[in-house]
């Protein structure tokens, strides 16, 4: 259901009745407890006031409901025009690709464009986030997946408060940081099987690779370079190509590598299988925990499980619900809706969300 607002009061939390819809997002310790146009039952209320107290809720004075059927074709108008624009610009960059080798630099004007094109595509982030939850990057490990890991990117940079010509910088950083992919066997980044220690660190080279590219061009801020060059490293200095540790990693290279463990986490390989929607949540807030930067990926995972709230997912008994409430504390086992009755997957052993629908 879609609400066009027009006012709002502010009501206390023991005065919510079926009916009201959310006006503001209501949050605690970072974690999004009613989403903004969520609209209120009976039940969730009953629910709710077992779980937690709220002082205030700001909800709708007015609204109108749409017809059902319009929002559901305005949703996947949004999905198909974003996944069309980034597979436009995903076939492009594969030329500029090829054109930044041959002439070192000369198509960095198209890199530009590509910066834009893709920051105008932000807006509303959600439907971006959810296109890559949904269809990650598939088998092409380079040019979808720069495109997904740039939008990510610069998605975190703004939620971070960067302006706009260190923005720039990051998402530059970010469509290049496997640019040197290109210089490596295609028949061994396609590999179905496991890979031989050899063959991997042949994979490895390609942050090197890129970097003496990159950090050639002229006028590029070595930002972007840096970017290019460090987003496999690690806080414990498990990374590679140079073992760093914590400060000696530049900024950028933190916010790539959670954008692109994101993405290479929900998308389908030749040698792997995308992982559960909310286990990508999970492994992202473990790898924090000594691997990612902590602080980065903390607010990361703030913002963005607020996007999964009221969205529709499959449980892995076939079964539709929506997401009510996320727990921090346990990413994969959300609070779900199912025909009007309350399941805490936390609860549930055997229960778990397979996929998030559209």
């Amino acid at each position: 259901m879609s609400i066009v607002e027009k006012k709002t009061k502010i009501v206390n939390f023991n005065e919510l009745v079926e009916g009201m819809v959310v006006a503001k997002n209501v949050e605690e310790n970072g974690s999004v407890l009613l989403k903004k146009d969520l609209c209120i039952n009976s039940q969730m209320i009953k629910k709710l006031r077992s779980l937690l107290f709220i002082g205030k809720v700001e909800i709708y004075e007015e609204s109108v409901e749409k017809k059902p059927s319009n929002i559901e074709n305005k949703k996947e108008e949004q999905h198909r025009k974003i996944e069309e624009e980034f597979k436009e610009i995903s076939l492009k960059l594969q030329k500029t690709f090829r054109q930044l080798a041959n002439e070192n630099g000369i198509a960095m004007n198209e890199i530009r464009e590509f910066s834009k094109k893709i920051q105008n595509e932000l807006n509303p982030s959600s439907v971006v986030i959810k296109n890559i939850v949904l269809y990650g990057s598939g088998a092409d490990s380079i040019y979808r997946h720069g495109v997904n890991v740039a939008a990510l990117s610069a998605i975190i940079g703004k939620w971070l408060g960067f302006e706009s010509s260190k923005l720039n910088l990051l998402v530059y950083a970010a469509i290049l940081h496997d640019f040197g992919k290109t210089k490596i066997d295609r028949d061994l980044l396609k590999k179905e099987e496991a890979l031989t220690r050899n063959e991997f660190n042949n994979i490895k080279t390609h942050a090197q690779v890129g970097y003496q590219f990159i950090k050639d061009i002229s006028f590029l801020d070595k930002s972007v370079s840096y970017g290019v060059l460090m987003h496999h490293e690690r806080l414990d200095g498990s990374g590679y190509p140079l073992g760093l540790k914590d400060e000696a990693i530049h900024p950028f290279a933190k916010i790539i590598a959670i954008a692109d463990v994101f993405d290479a986490i929900n998308s389908d390989r030749g040698y792997k299988r995308k992982k559960l929607p909310f286990e990508a949540l999970q492994i992202v807030k473990n790898e924090s925990l000594g691997k990612l930067d902590y602080e980065y990926s903390k607010m990361f995972l703030e913002h963005i499980s607020g996007y999964y709230i009221g969205e529709e997912v499959l449980l892995n008994t076939n079964q539709k619900c929506k997401v009510i409430q996320m727990n921090l504390n346990n990413l994969e086992k959300p609070l779900v809706l199912k025909d009007g009755e309350f399941i805490d997957l936390s609860r549930e052993t055997d229960l778990y969300v397979k996929e998030m629908l559209l």
